[in-house]
């Protein structure tokens, strides 16, 4: 069903029951939120990192359209890492007032990635970090007590063979990321950090490290740390983005600011050799969504309205860009690795 504005909530006993659960969700919420801000003192999280603006170099090529991109850019190596699964009910990743959802799906565990980069002169990168190992004996990881508590109320529940987690296959591979540019700062996206190099780089988008999430104490990323951010406002226009950055200056990963999941959510241009992706992170979570028109639910319903209009020029990206493989936030096609295990 495409998305239409001023949808009105599914009628019935089912959509009272949900409201229901939605609205002792959100009470308990603000009760953890309230308590997660007087956690932070011992606990911390992003936003108790440092930060600085992530200096993209001098562009090499000039790019005003991804069809430069395509056409000019440096092509990089990609190897997508399955990294465990959650389970969680799927509708409750949509935005609020949507009317329908995946039914058959509705609580297929999704998967969680990580996706790793190898550029010919910049060495290795990922794009998001997956789970760390301490998901193989702990649904919740290594997430602090307030993210555990938060995700138990979800219903969310993790789990990870042994040997899948991010570091054991990036082992497999013999890469050693430099950076980590994350999509945004869920703890499903972020788990890996603790269990990667203290030397590795840490890149959000802008705005990212205000968003509530940043609050939760997920501990992944603590006060030693220095967190970079992305200033959109020093990039370019690409069409139909209105903000994106060429990270590396050559048109190999380019960065597109894709707001509404969260404050400073970001998908990922990469131009790899078996062919062009757009990671997009949890601006559409799965391939429902994004054929559907349903956008992804935000931190409150301004960021619902917010991530719906990402969502359309996602859609209308797709539509320029049909040679584009798209891997949505928790569903990918195939998992793609241009590098020898």
């Amino acid at each position: 069903m495409p998305y239409e504005s001023g949808m009105e909530e599914t009628s019935g006993i089912e959509s009272k029951r949900r409201r229901r659960i939605r609205v002792a969700c959100a009470l308990t919420l603000l009760a953890l939120a309230v308590l997660a801000l007087g956690a932070l003192v011992t606990h911390g999280s992003v936003h108790a990192a440092r930060s600085r603006v992530f200096e993209a170099p001098t562009p090499r090529v000039t790019l005003r359209s991804f069809d430069d991109v395509l056409r000019a850019g440096t092509r990089v190596s990609l190897c997508m890492l399955q990294t465990g699964v959650v389970a969680v009910p799927r509708s409750e990743m949509l935005r609020r007032r949507h009317v329908a959802y995946d039914a058959p799906r509705e609580h297929e565990p999704l998967p969680i990635f990580a996706h790793l980069i190898r550029h010919p002169s910049r060495g290795d990168v990922l794009v998001d970090t997956g789970l760390d190992a301490s998901f193989v004996d702990d649904s919740m990881g290594n997430f602090r007590p307030i993210a555990r508590a938060i995700h138990g109320v979800m219903g969310a529940r993790f789990s990870l063979p042994r040997g899948a987690d991010v570091r054991s296959q990036l082992a497999r591979v013999d890469a050693h990321p430099r950076v980590a540019f994350i999509t945004h700062v869920h703890g499903d996206h972020t788990a890996g950090i603790p269990a990667l190099p203290r030397s590795m780089r840490i890149v959000v988008g802008a705005g990212e490290t205000d968003d509530v999430a940043a609050y939760l104490g997920y501990g992944h990323v603590d006060s030693t740390r220095v967190i970079e951010t992305l200033d959109f406002a020093r990039g370019v226009s690409l069409a139909p983005f209105a903000h994106t950055v060429d990270l590396f200056g050559d048109g190999s990963l380019v960065a597109v600011s894709t707001p509404g999941h969260s404050a400073g959510h970001t998908s990922y241009f990469v131009n790899a050799a078996s062919g062009p992706v757009l990671l997009i992170g949890d601006a559409a979570h799965t391939r429902w969504g994004f054929e559907h028109g349903v956008g992804p639910r935000g931190p409150t319903e301004d960021y619902d309205a917010i991530g719906q209009a990402t969502l359309l020029r996602i859609r209308e990206f797709a539509r320029r860009y049909p040679q584009v493989t798209l891997v949505f936030g928790h569903e990918a096609a195939t998992l793609r690795c241009d590098l020898a295990r």
